[in-house]
């Protein structure tokens, strides 16, 4: 059997593929082309975001990292803090341990005979202020006051201890206390 077409029918026939082929071709050029076009544009971004990305998260590890090693000067930086006595020069320095070492006998009603400021001195080139205390206790007051200076965490020390004994009624121990504060 043969197929048999007509001029009419070819024409159709031509016409159709011809339309079929131009229809192609326009989708092509305006929609499959440039999808693969925008396809390679994003996967290049994407490799691009993806550096950045990995660039990011390491960035982020250093100053994670950097942070930590920071929080633990900072703690020690606070800690620090809180051992001095606060004051700029020298005789806030020393007011401020007369301060503390006054709360602490008012608390104790242990009563203060004598204060005297001292001649500043230093260590490792840094300058200490330097107080001296006399007062009037009993053995409890002195066994307090050595507990409390133990236990004060500030940067002072004790540079004379002296006791001597006077039989009173109330307070038999006198004491000469040389106490020397860093100053930061």
């Amino acid at each position: 059997m043969k197929l048999y077409l007509g001029k009419k029918r070819k024409r159709q026939v031509a016409f159709g593929l011809i339309g079929l082929i131009c229809g192609t071709l326009i989708w092509w050029a305006q929609v499959c082309d440039p999808l693969q076009e925008e396809k390679g544009d994003l996967s290049t971004e994407l490799e691009k975001l993806t550096r950045e990305h990995d660039r990011s998260i390491r960035d982020m590890k250093e100053v994670t990292e950097y942070i930590e090693s920071h929080k633990a000067v900072e703690k020690e930086m606070i800690r620090f803090d809180t051992l001095k006595i606060d004051g700029k020069t020298l005789e806030e320095i020393s007011a401020g341990t007369q301060s503390i070492l006054q709360q602490f006998l008012d608390k104790n009603t242990i009563p203060i005979k004598a204060y005297k400021d001292l001649p500043a001195s230093k260590w490792r080139e840094h300058p200490i202020s330097r107080v001296e205390l006399q007062i009037e206790t009993g053995m409890q007051g002195v066994s307090d006051l050595l507990e409390y200076l133990e236990t004060l965490n500030k940067v002072i020390r004790v540079e004379r201890f002296s006791v001597s004994y006077r039989k009173k009624k109330d307070a038999d121990l006198q004491i000469s206390l040389q106490i020397a504060t860093l100053q930061m």
